[in-house]
């Protein structure tokens, strides 16, 4: 008789939970037969670690894990919480808990955005004033109540796995023992910053180069990362001349590719430029080439961006050239020395047949997404100039990252596309990746061109 009497206790609790909460309107009889099956399954749900969270409809991640035997802790909104005549004991008992690991692991607290926090471990319901109605599970996905029971049922378990819409919903050092569907401090991968940087860690952790499958990209926020940057922005003008170069037929100067809204120079398009101009690039690309073949090492070498080319004149000529079609002298003798350098130099760095002939760069803002302050610029002040003045917080000089950009893609139809790929991250030591089988393709409005960067 106790036993039954305790039973019907919980569905009269039950029945008054419900007729507090969001199901008011569609509650349904529970007998007693039910409940100890759903008892069975909460047990069961216990003993296995098969207690769950779920903030915000999500009704396929409801079912999918219902149907494993995970039995759902529901979240109740404030004002609808369930009376109990033990309120004020419950509250003195949480106030003089002692403050160890185990008492703080049970009293884990979900942080609603400067809301009440609710404890987990207690006999009180979540609530969580932020959870709009509509985001609450409809009765038609619990049509005859039994869900609700269980959730009453494991009203005082902690949740072994919680899935919210912000990570900032939750404690992550107190949920040690919860999995989440969030990730902390995850900035190394989610922000270009970060994985800026991540990538020029990997050789101290991997023997990987990122050259090798993501376009170079600095921090224009750290004075080592501005210096490189600057470097590579001059070496690679150097290898774009020498390619524009082999366009040349013969002694007779051609045109290049023309960008419009970029004529900045005096010269007449068309015009020839100094022949010494190539040789300057011949001699910074050998040079850069003796670096990479380690040369260095045994003599003297000093920094190709550091001999005594006067960069300021030998970027502004090289503008001249990639961006408004000025003429190009060039020798028999030096086609066949471009030739050969870009070859040697082609097996040294892995993006010199995508990085093209414009030294065109992509700046970005570290920490935004959706494409918002990208910008794409082909002019080495320019770049710093507008990283320098830019004020807004986001985009301050030390969150720009500037990337090259990939001037020789792949495209479908002349049109610029993303392969968007989704994946779940299982475990990080070691680190386990599920992609999902299928994925899909976000196709640029317009047909790709150089000439229209800002498409």
């Amino acid at each position: 008789m106790g036993t039954v009497g305790s039973d019907r206790a919980v569905l009269i609790g039950h029945s008054a939970a419900t007729t507090t909460s969001h199901q008011v309107g569609c509650q349904r009889s529970l007998n007693l037969e039910q409940l100890k099956k759903a008892k069975l399954h909460v047990e069961m749900a216990v003993k296995e670690k098969k207690i769950f969270t779920v903030q915000g409809p999500y009704p396929i991640i409801r079912r999918l894990l219902r149907a494993r035997g995970w039995v759902e802790r529901k979240l109740l909104h404030m004002g609808r919480q369930l009376e109990q005549h033990c309120g004020d004991q419950n509250k003195q008992r949480l106030q003089t808990a002692p403050s160890n690991a185990g008492g703080r692991q049970r009293e884990v607290l979900l942080n609603p955005r400067g809301g009440a926090q609710p404890v987990l471990g207690t006999t009180d319901p979540l609530q969580h004033p932020w959870l709009p109605a509509e985001e609450e599970e409809q009765c038609d996905e619990d049509p005859d109540g039994i869900h609700g029971l269980m959730s009453y049922l494991a009203r005082d378990q902690l949740p072994n796995f919680i899935w919210t819409n912000f990570l900032e919903a939750i404690d992550c050092q107190l949920l040690q023992d919860s999995m989440v569907n969030h990730y902390a401090r995850v900035d190394a991968f989610t922000t270009k910053e970060g994985l800026c940087l991540s990538l020029q860690n990997l050789p101290w952790i991997e023997q990987a180069d990122p050259n090798t499958f993501f376009p170079r990209c600095y921090r224009l926020g750290t004075m080592d990362d501005r210096e490189a940057f600057i470097e590579d922005f001059r070496l690679t003008a150097a290898r774009s001349l020498l390619k524009l170069a082999l366009e040349e037929a013969g002694d007779r100067p051609v045109r290049t590719e023309q960008v419009p809204n970029s004529a900045k120079g005096a010269a007449r398009p068309g015009s020839p430029l100094y022949p010494e101009l190539v040789e300057e690039a011949l001699e910074v690309c050998k040079q850069h080439l003796g670096v990479l073949q380690h040369q260095d090492i045994d003599r003297n070498t000093p920094s190709p961006c550091r001999t005594c080319i006067d960069w300021d004149r030998f970027l502004q000529q090289y503008y001249r050239v990639a961006h408004e079609g000025a003429g190009l002298v060039l020798t028999r003798q030096q086609r066949k020395q471009c030739q050969d350098l870009l070859q040697n130099l082609a097996e040294k760095l892995p993006q010199l047949d995508m990085e093209g002939k414009l030294n065109v760069w992509v700046l970005k803002p570290g920490a935004e997404s959706q494409g918002r302050g990208i910008i794409c610029m082909m002019r080495l002040e320019e770049m710093l100039e507008l990283a320098w003045s830019c004020t807004a917080p986001s985009v301050q000089v030390g969150r720009w990252v500037v990337q090259k950009y990939v001037e020789r893609l792949l495209t479908i139809f002349g049109t610029k596309f993303d392969i968007r790929q989704w994946f779940v991250v299982t475990d990080w030591n070691p680190l386990t990746v599920w992609f999902y089988q299928d994925c899909y393709l976000r196709f640029c409005s317009r047909p790709f061109s150089l000439h229209h960067l800002e498409r």
